[in-house]
């Protein structure tokens, strides 16, 4: 378990701009979201992520987890992260 939970992600959610459709990432807590769980990602290297809702009053609060060991090592808010921050090599766009 994580010494810091990830307790917000990125969603993507569209937008009205200039009568013209626009989907843009924002910045929600991760008790919040809502929706497919595929428009989510690492706020911080931008990585896939992983949804775990608090499933008991004494258990874990909601939060999200890297998919990848990888982006986990290289991202600050990753469990087995390794001291350099870098963007993720497969972002979710």
């Amino acid at each position: 378990m994580p010494h810091d939970l990830m307790t917000q992600c990125e969603q993507k959610k569209q937008f009205m701009v200039n009568d013209k459709r626009e989907w843009r990432w924002v910045k929600v807590p991760v008790s919040k979201v809502i929706g497919p769980y595929e428009a989510i990602r690492c706020v911080h290297c931008h990585g896939a992520v992983r949804l775990h809702k608090q499933k008991v009053d004494h258990g874990p609060k909601d939060h999200v987890e890297h998919r990848s060991r990888q982006d986990s090592e290289h991202c600050q808010g990753g469990i087995y992260f390794q001291g350099k921050q870098r963007l993720s090599s497969q972002s979710v766009e």
